[in-house]
């Protein structure tokens, strides 16, 4: 796997190039950048920081972000089959229109993140961390939970098909979704 450095990504990037498959960026600092429509498929991205980027239509499967800050990322659009995000940071994500399939998410903080039609059939959901998160058409019963953490200000809508839950699975949580404006989330 070649390990690329960060002014080459920036440079080979700024010329055009979105396809930086089976390469080596682990641990480098791409926070802030505009990565939209990049492919990194089969990546290590382990430790690397994406603080703020945008990865609007990124292919990212089968990448390795364990541990990788994406915190207030975009990830819109993005594909994420098979890759591993554990303890990864996503705490105030922004994810619309992606797809999640067979990703580790153990220990992940998606606290305040704001995930909608967003595809997990087969993730697991192990201490994820959903405190103050808002999920909106995001099926959670096709994906693997266990001792997941949430608040009363967790919003869940459409997420459960209603033979896959108890009762009073969620009588504490406030069912009720309110309007999550992009600019206030980013800000």
């Amino acid at each position: 796997m070649l390990k690329l450095q960060l002014s080459e990504l920036k440079r080979r990037y700024a010329f055009g190039e979105r396809k930086f498959t089976d390469v080596d960026l682990s641990g480098l600092d791409l926070s802030g950048l505009n990565l939209e429509n990049v492919n990194f498929q089969g990546s290590n991205l382990q430790g690397t920081n994406l603080k703020q980027s945008i990865l609007t239509g990124a292919n990212l499967t089968n990448c390795n972000l364990h541990r990788t800050n994406l915190y207030r990322a975009n990830l819109s659009y993005a594909n994420l089959v098979y890759s591993n995000l554990k303890e990864a940071n996503c705490h105030r994500t922004w994810i619309e229109n992606a797809c999640l399939d067979y990703v580790c998410l153990e220990r992940t903080d998606f606290s305040e993140a704001y995930l909608r039609n967003v595809s997990v059939e087969g993730s697991q959901f192990t201490k994820t961390d959903l405190t103050d998160a808002t999920l909106i058409d995001v099926n959670l019963s096709q994906a693997y939970i266990s001792e997941i953490y949430y608040t009363k200000l967790t919003k869940l809508c459409n997420c459960f098909q209603p033979e896959a839950v108890s009762d009073d699975f969620f009588d504490h949580i406030d069912n009720t979704i309110h309007e999550v404006r992009r600019s206030d989330f980013f800000n």
